[in-house]
């Protein structure tokens, strides 16, 4: 476009180009505005080149024109407004620097380049670039100026709902989103978006890091992520040996009960945090293609529902290893109280109607772990290697929700709801578990129920897990080495006697356990398990069991 504005301007009279050229800015009423991909070009009124010399303040005065920035104009730290309905249509060797602009339903066009400058007001543009405001991807420029965040929240307050991340971007402090917006990579496209992970995927480049000491985005509103990084510090929670200390630091977190939403993440690469994606409550709508890597926990859904999760990898997720020697006091309340919230690849806390297929997850401490009342989730397709501690970890016992600031949340719920809280029809169908290393829980499913008192002396006292179906999965186990504590699944019941498992149609025949159930003591309530057609290793039976008599019956 700005070829064509060149040769119009030496070629054809004033009068002519204010006729061709002019364009009314198309808005809605005036309570609203309409966001555009192209420049408005319909009932124009003006047109003007500012020359060299020119003072833009006093220059660029009136509404519905389009301004011609064929040069650098230095506002030396004053404020301007530009008026309404304008286009600001920059040359190659346009710029702005130096002052605040205030934006009045602006149009910007053309090679934009903005440098020391804060932005307010509507602009028109749909899809703006982060570059074109000034943002750098110089990490000591950064650290001297820390100016990043400011001018990234000030963008995307003035925007229409696109901004296309062009770069690898360092931020000093935490960039909150306060509108629906969507992130995207220039090179990232619908057809990158697969159901399938694959290690030949789409690898993001472009997005935001931090030194991992805070959390990254939070959103108040709702947010899309196509194509983007989000990187804090790998190392820290890359094999850690223990949970990282405070400050806990999230890549991408809703604001905790609010109406925060994620409605889509495609593409994109999540590392370093202490959470690498938490969303409480608000939608969410898919998660797809996606790798977390090298937290403390990937992926942390709470109380949301009717989402799928497809093609993601989550590995690297290794804090709090405990020791290689196994004994029941490893599956204690208190251990497994401290388990339950770190190093897993996934959690899904409270969450209904989730399909979770054909995704990764690797050489992370728990694999998948649900949490209290989970209902309705299909686990389908899905590869599990290699875990810490083991790879599917139901924990039901309606804990009190404990927030980063260790600040308790005690649930409301009345005593009536409260007895009919269950983790109710969980399908894991069709996934392989393969192990190439000792896992220090030495089971593929760990399963555990407890009551718990809560605020104001109610119990739960039908915690448990229901219609639960474990079916044509596959184990493939090239360990050398196994234990005698080794089994298909791990049971610690502390007194509910509803639960059930149906176990069918699996190929464990390369596992290396030495027992179909292994029941930790404690368990005083019964899990009764209806197992057929499996195909079991030599030596041991699907109805074989180790621990409490009395705790597993068989249908």
């Amino acid at each position: 476009m700005k070829k064509i504005y060149y040769f119009l301007q030496k070629t054809l009279p004033f009068f002519f180009l204010a006729f061709v050229l002019s364009c009314q800015v198309q808005a809605a009423q005036e309570s609203s505005t309409e966001y555009l991909d192209k420049a408005p070009t319909e009932n124009c009124l003006g047109y003007k080149s500012l020359l060299p010399t020119d003072d833009f303040r006093t220059n660029v005065t009136k509404e519905r024109m389009i301004y011609m920035i064929n040069n650098e104009f230095d506002l030396k730290n004053a404020s301007v407004t530009i008026p309404k309905d304008s286009i600001l249509v920059f040359g190659d060797d346009g710029k702005i620097i130096n002052g605040t602009v205030t934006f009045n339903k602006t149009y910007l066009e053309g090679n934009i380049k903005f440098k020391n400058v804060n932005f307010a007001g509507t602009l028109l543009n749909k899809t703006v670039n982060l570059s074109w405001f000034g943002a750098t991807t110089d990490l000591n420029e950064e650290k001297t100026n820390k100016k990043n965040n400011s001018i990234i929240t000030q963008v995307l307050n003035c925007m229409g709902d696109t901004l296309i991340v062009d770069g690898y971007y360092p931020v000093s402090s935490k960039i909150s989103v306060t509108k629906s917006v969507n992130l995207r990579s220039p090179d990232w496209n619908e057809s990158l978006c697969k159901k399938t992970y694959s290690e030949d995927s789409y690898v993001p480049s472009n997005g935001f890091y931090t030194n991992g000491e805070f959390s990254l985005i939070e959103v108040r509103s709702s947010i899309n992520l196509y194509g983007i990084r989000l990187t804090g510090n790998v190392e820290r929670f890359k094999n850690a040996t223990s949970v990282p200390a405070a400050p806990y630091s999230f890549g991408l977190k809703t604001l905790e009960w609010s109406s925060g939403s994620i409605a889509a993440v495609y593409n994109c690469r999540i590392e370093g945090f202490t959470q690498g994606l938490r969303a409480v409550s608000g939608f969410i709508e898919k998660i797809q293609n996606t790798t977390f890597d090298s937290c403390a926990t990937g992926l942390y859904v709470i109380y949301a529902s009717d989402f799928d999760i497809f093609g993601c990898k989550f590995t690297n997720c290794m804090s709090n290893l405990t020791s290689p020697t196994v004994t029941d006091s490893t599956f204690s309340d208190s251990n497994l109280d401290y388990l339950r919230q770190s190093g897993c690849g996934v959690i899904l806390e409270g969450c209904g109607m989730v399909n979770f297929a054909n995704n990764l997850l690797e050489n992370n401490f728990i694999n998948l772990q649900l949490l209290e009342a989970d209902i309705i989730t299909n686990i389908t397709d899905c590869t599990f290697k290699n875990p810490g501690f083991c790879d599917l970890y139901f924990y039901n016992d309606y804990a009190p929700y404990q927030n980063p600031s260790e600040i308790s949340i005690f649930f409301s719920l009345g005593a009536g709801d409260l007895q009919k809280i269950c983790m109710d029809n969980i399908v894991v169908h069709q996934n392989t578990f393969e192990r190439t290393k000792k896992a220090v829980g030495k089971c593929i499913v760990l399963l555990k129920n407890r009551q718990v008192a809560l605020d104001g002396g109610v119990t739960v006292t039908h915690d448990r897990i229901t219609n639960f179906v474990f079916s044509n999965n596959t184990v493939k186990d090239t360990r050398s080495n196994t234990g005698s504590n080794d089994s298909i699944f791990t049971i610690k019941n502390a007194d509910e006697t509803k639960s059930h498992v149906t176990c069918t149609g699996n190929n464990f025949t390369n596992s290396k356990a030495s027992v179909f159930v292994n029941s930790i003591s404690g368990s005083t309530g019964k899990y009764t398990f209806t197992s057929k057609n499996n195909s079991m290793p030599s030596g041991i039976q699907q109805t074989s069991v180790k621990g409490s008599t009395g705790v597993i019956s068989f249908n």
